[in-house]
């Protein structure tokens, strides 16, 4: 339970982040493009730093719609939907998938 409140609280930072209009980033050389990842990416991380991932994309998806409101059940069934398919479906992008998932 401790991890499902850490993810949410990294979901709540990472939509507020992105939802804000006066945030600029700094070209550097080290940015990413998160449409590059595919589910290989993420389910190669583990423990914390896959928690951190699933939630900057549960983030995104927020930050996308707008919204800061969010059901931890549904949160917590669109991970554990988004990992299956990832494990099924490992070169599939990380992006495409959950936003697949999250329009059921």
């Amino acid at each position: 339970m401790f991890t499902l409140q850490r993810i949410i609280i990294s979901i709540v930072a990472v939509a507020f982040i992105m939802g804000s209009a006066g945030i600029a980033f700094a070209d550097t050389n080290d940015s990413k493009d998160m449409n590059s990842f595919i589910c290989k990416d993420i389910m190669r991380l583990s423990g914390e730093n896959r928690d951190i991932a699933m939630a900057f994309v549960h983030g995104y998806f927020l930050g996308k719609k707008g919204s800061t409101t969010y059901k931890t059940d549904k949160l917590a069934a669109a991970t554990d939907e988004f990992i299956e398919t990832c494990l099924d479906n490992p070169n599939a992008n990380a992006l495409k998938t959950m936003g697949d998932i999250l329009k059921k």
